[in-house]
């Protein structure tokens, strides 16, 4: 049993501490809904659907998802005469006219191939660039769809706020007669005040690694990585330029895999929680550089960094798929959870993420310490 000066007991439960509401709001100068509590604020963007921000209330109340230092737009909005100068050409520049925080790519991840570029397709899938409509907004739940139409598919996101835990349920449908393959990819991205380099840590369940799209056996173990030079990727290197993908298959001996970033200076933990087996893989990505600094976070379903051209051309990596089948007139469903709490002082990063008895714990690493917050594992699980 873990003795009383090593647990650190933070239960949040909403009705001790004042009603919650949803409300519509402004973030960086953009409509969007606002999830708020007495312990927790979460953002979501009309255009894109982006998760702008999660934010603790207590403490330093910083946002640890990347936002923009350049004004954005709704994405809907992008016109090339108006806004290629500021965003850039080509697929990528209707996604970043209006990229945020917490991107999901459905259904894939990725470029999409010539033929789709000149289509007019842009990277990650529809649902980064259309807007979203709100189906649903009581208490603490908040209820999201976007309608994709190239792709005649469907996305419907639930975001739930209980204490410092914001569950996610989510539903992609296929509007059209015809299986098809899917990448499915939560597009998490770290930033700056909370992304510092050389500092915050961020720790995974993680094992086997590759660089994106390798495909002559060369591999890593976590917490390595490869870009121009070794690295290790629990922190940011304090150097001046830095980037690279890279694909790591999530520990097939767990659970629920998970990721847990710490800025011990903010006293923040950070971080998300999610089934295995419905997310295997974990993409990390990273942009260092004079003018810009993430750490991209992304469990998916995949490892391949493409649409279906790419998808059927690698079923299996390590033994483990590398996409899904979304069935005709068919569904998937996805859930996953955000969490943030008070790092407490001088802590050495996360060893572990275990769920027990209504808790979720996040163990410290050496010192063992564990920060415990109330969570409900029967919304993981779908009960």
């Amino acid at each position: 049993m873990i003795g009383p000066m090593k647990l650190l007991w933070i239960w949040l439960v909403a009705a001790a501490w004042g009603t919650a509401e949803v409300r519509s709001s402004r973030f960086a100068e953009r409509p969007a809904w606002t999830i708020e509590t007495p312990r927790l604020r979460v953002t979501i963007l009309e255009g894109g659907g982006h998760v702008a921000e999660i934010v603790l209330a207590e403490g330093s109340a910083v946002n640890p998802l990347w936002v923009q230092s350049r004004s954005t737009i709704d994405p809907d909005q992008y016109d090339p005469a108006k806004h290629e100068k500021v965003y850039g050409g080509g697929p990528g520049a209707r996604l970043m006219s209006g990229l945020a925080g917490h991107n999901v790519c459905f259904p894939y991840w990725g470029d999409p191939s010539p033929a789709e570029a000149r289509a007019g397709m842009t990277y990650h899938g529809e649902t980064g660039v259309v807007r979203w409509v709100r189906l649903e907004a009581q208490g603490d739940r908040l209820r999201v769809a976007a309608e994709l139409p190239e792709s005649q598919t469907r996305l419907v996101r639930a975001v739930e706020v209980a204490g410092q835990v914001a569950y996610f349920d989510e539903v992609g449908e296929n509007r059209s007669g015809w299986d098809r393959p899917v990448g499915w990819c939560e597009h998490v991205t770290l930033g700056a005040p909370f992304l510092e380099k050389g500092v915050t840590r961020i720790d995974a369940a993680l094992t086997r690694g590759r660089v994106n799209g390798e495909t002559a056996g060369a591999e890593f173990q976590w917490p390595d990585g490869r870009a121009e030079t070794g690295v290790d990727l629990r922190t940011v290197r304090n150097v001046e330029r830095s980037g690279f993908v890279n694909n790591f298959l999530v520990d097939p001996g767990r659970r629920y895999g998970y990721f847990v970033a710490a800025h011990p200076g903010r006293g923040l933990l950070f971080g998300y929680i999610f089934v295995r087996v419905e997310f295997p893989w974990l993409n990390i990505w990273e942009a260092n550089n004079p003018t810009m600094l993430t750490r991209g976070m992304e469990f998916s379903n995949t490892p391949t960094h493409g649409t279906m051209r790419a998808l059927v051309a690698a079923p299996l990596l390590w033994g483990t798929r590398a996409f899904e089948w979304l069935e005709a007139r068919g569904s998937l469903r996805k859930r996953f959870a955000a969490f943030a709490a008070r790092a407490p002082e001088g802590w050495r990063g996360t060893a572990d993420v275990r769920v027990r008895e209504g808790r979720l714990e996040i163990v410290e690493a050496g010192a063992g310490r564990v920060v415990a917050l109330a969570f409900e594992e029967a919304r993981l699980e779908g009960r």
